[in-house]
């Protein structure tokens, strides 16, 4: 007979993978790697799962200090990492805007700029 592995165990695993896949993602921003920051993020999101799975399974008392105190860790680089993709992104559209100005007018010039032309061309944007 197998027996099912410890919830105990699972819980403190499940951490363990949450720090992993974080440092994996921090290295995969830190290289600038699209692909390998996409991989990374959509590891991070599994171990998440898995651990909030193993949280449910285990005992109240499995949730240790230290299990504690790594969780609120987990959380504050989750949420740094979440702020920094959100500043880049936010660069990303300055200098995307920068790079390409909107145009005063449109194709059409005062025939576009109709209400109906307004919201066609709103519609199609």
């Amino acid at each position: 007979m197998v027996n099912a592995p410890n919830p105990n165990a699972r819980l403190a695993a499940g951490v363990a993978n949450i720090e992993t896949c974080l440092n994996e993602l921090d290295a995969a921003l830190a290289a600038g790697d699209a692909n390998r920051i996409e991989a990374q993020a959509q590891q991070l999101q599994r171990a998440l799962t898995d651990g909030l799975s193993a949280a449910q399974a285990s005992a109240p008392q499995a949730l240790t200090p230290d299990l504690r105190q790594r969780l609120q860790a987990a959380q504050v680089r989750t949420q740094s990492l979440q702020a920094a993709v959100h500043k880049a992104l936010a660069s990303t559209g300055r200098t995307l805007g920068a790079l390409f100005p909107q145009e005063a007018h449109d194709t059409y010039g005062a025939l576009g700029q109709s209400p109906a032309a307004r919201a066609l061309g709103k519609a199609y944007r």
